[in-house]
């Protein structure tokens, strides 16, 4: 990208930076603060760059302190999620077509469009509902089925964008330069989704009425040209009230995906602004990092979860390694073969193809990458079954000792269980922790430590992992606190011990005290850092009456 050298005050060619963007140029001082209130909203430490095999990509034009907000953002689009569940598809409870706030089903409904809100006082976007209104309106007596069925936010979503070309054409503009990879996605699932669910839904319901001078184009090929730009670019926003929506944001589509990412991001429900924030210290000319799958699962499946939804694979450290910087979280265990039996384990050849073999590390025994697919695709839907319940800690076991014997303990799938596991000791009836053998408690720290040992090697500073991290934190702590009350001499050591846990806890929910999630672990997590403090209170109280009685 060229930049420019002239002050944009008085145009003259400048040589002074702005110190902290290093883009900027002024002729002087007195020109920098007369600029200062135009620019200071788009000063930014990191700049443009681009490459034939990253496209563009953001890169830190000077050291950035982990925590420090890189820039913010004002959205291109804001709408519902895109991606929805089976059971969001049925849901009585959908965002308001408005404000984005809950709203049931037939309760409150837009007098213009009929689309659902939040109050009847709720009123949206005049465009909007003007092509909403050219619907016939949900079937008389609907029920949430039908409702939803009519009511798509997906689509809602679609249309958002289009509109722009009438409302915001600067905004439009910008839409359209991001990537949509129409011509991958031809023929694919996901492209026979999108025509079913919004283009032609879109176009039978409302776009075919619409006046020609209102847009200019509305055709199906710009459609699924949107489709693919949402696909490729959105970012999931979750609101304070646990509603999550999708954004299209330009600068920070930009960040270039990593499976170890180095900055998160914000959301201000009530500005609709994205804050990108530095996860950890960035040294200037370091990229701009996040990421844009699940970092717990391995590396098949979020390539080829990659491969699905963004077009592309991914080539980061982690992805060429195959053991995942030494976390296996992706290897089978060796079976050897009918002669004898093997305690390798089995890892890709060539972790960025699909169709590699798997080799094991110490025995020559290979599997095909069918054979694995196979196996962990079976072996998801068993875990995936017994997880949408409330499993019992004696479920899990069978399950974890069954799957253990083809899995390495640190794989995926294992570790969703032991995560599972390591909340139901402690707090399932007949098994709190005053119920727990030593053995037990043992096993259960142990397991925390495994885990958490797991997690800084995949997200060393807890910006993916914050919530999953304070957990097995929180659970450590409560483990050394059990092995306190029972120790006769190293008692208060380990509340210590239990007490640096919760502070490290504290430290990482930082990262995650916005959420919904966040902040009702956090509202525990404090109880739990006031609970340790007074057991160390009491600790040190009834060790001084002990040994004044002795004295």
């Amino acid at each position: 990208m060229e930049l420019s050298t002239d002050c944009p005050v008085c145009q003259v060619a400048a040589s002074q930076a702005c110190t902290r963007c290093k883009i900027v140029r002024y002729c002087g001082r007195e020109h920098q603060k007369q600029h200062w209130p135009q620019h200071k909203r788009s000063c930014r430490p990191f700049r443009e760059e681009q490459d034939a095999q990253l496209g563009r990509y953001l890169m830190a034009t000077q050291d950035i302190a982990a925590g420090q907000i890189v820039f913010i953002e004002e959205p291109l689009v804001v709408g519902p999620k895109w991606y929805l569940s089976d059971a969001e598809k049925e849901a009585s409870i959908v965002p308001c077509v408005a404000c984005f706030m809950p709203s049931r089903l037939g309760k409150h409904q837009c007098r213009r469009c009929q689309w659902p809100v939040c109050s009847a006082g709720c009123q949206h976007e005049d465009l909007e509902c003007s092509v909403l209104s050219l619907g016939s309106g949900p079937p008389p007596r609907s029920n949430v089925r039908s409702l939803n069925d009519y009511f798509r936010g997906d689509a809602l979503l679609v249309l958002k964008c289009l509109l722009l070309q009438r409302q915001n054409p600067a905004k439009w503009t910008a839409l359209l330069e991001m990537q949509s990879h129409e011509e991958e996605r031809r023929g694919t699932e996901l492209y026979e989704e999108a025509e079913n669910r919004v283009v032609s839904y879109l176009q039978q319901r409302f776009l075919h009425r619409l006046k020609p001078s209102l847009l200019d184009d509305y055709g199906p090929e710009l459609l699924h040209r949107l489709c693919g730009i949402i696909e490729t670019n959105f970012m999931v926003i979750e609101q304070p009230t646990g509603v999550e929506l999708s954004g299209l944001f330009r600068q920070a589509c930009m960040m270039e995906h990593a499976c170890q990412p180095n900055c998160d991001f914000l959301f201000d429900g009530i500005n609709k602004q994205i804050a990108v924030r530095a996860g950890c210290d960035l040294r200037k000319g370091e990229h701009l990092r996040i990421t844009y799958t699940n970092i717990l699962w391995g590396t098949q499946l979020r390539q080829q979860h990659l491969r699905l939804t963004k077009h592309f694979g991914c080539r980061c450290s982690r992805c060429l390694d195959p053991t995942e910087y030494g976390t296996y979280i992706s290897a089978l265990a060796c079976l050897g073969d009918v002669n004898q039996t093997c305690t390798g384990t089995h890892l890709p050849v060539d972790p960025l193809d699909e169709k590699t073999q798997w080799k094991c590390n110490s025995c020559p025994m290979m599997v095909d990458a069918a054979y694995v697919t196979e196996l962990q695709t079976h072996m998801t839907e068993q875990v995936e079954g017994l997880m949408s319940g409330c499993p019992s800690a004696n479920q899990v076991e069978l399950l974890l000792s069954r799957l253990s014997q083809m899995l390495h303990p640190n794989h995926f799938l294992t570790f969703n269980l032991r995560h599972t596991l390591i909340q139901l000791y402690g707090n399932e009836d007949g098994l709190q922790l005053c119920e727990l053998s030593d053995e037990q408690l043992e096993r259960k720290l142990r397991i925390c430590d495994e885990l958490y040992s797991v997690c800084q090697r995949l997200d060393p500073y807890s910006i993916k992992l914050a919530i999953y991290v304070t957990v097995i934190l929180i659970e450590m702590a409560h483990t050394l606190e059990e092995q306190a009350r029972r120790a006769s001499s190293e008692g208060i050591t380990l509340l210590e011990l239990a007490q640096a846990r919760l502070k490290k806890a504290q430290v990482v929910m930082k990262k995650e005290k916005e959420s919904v999630a966040g902040k009702k672990l956090n509202a525990k997590l404090q109880k739990d850092i006031f609970q340790c403090e007074n057991l160390i209170l009491a600790y040190t109280y009834n060790q001084k009456r002990d040994f004044s009685r002795k004295t």
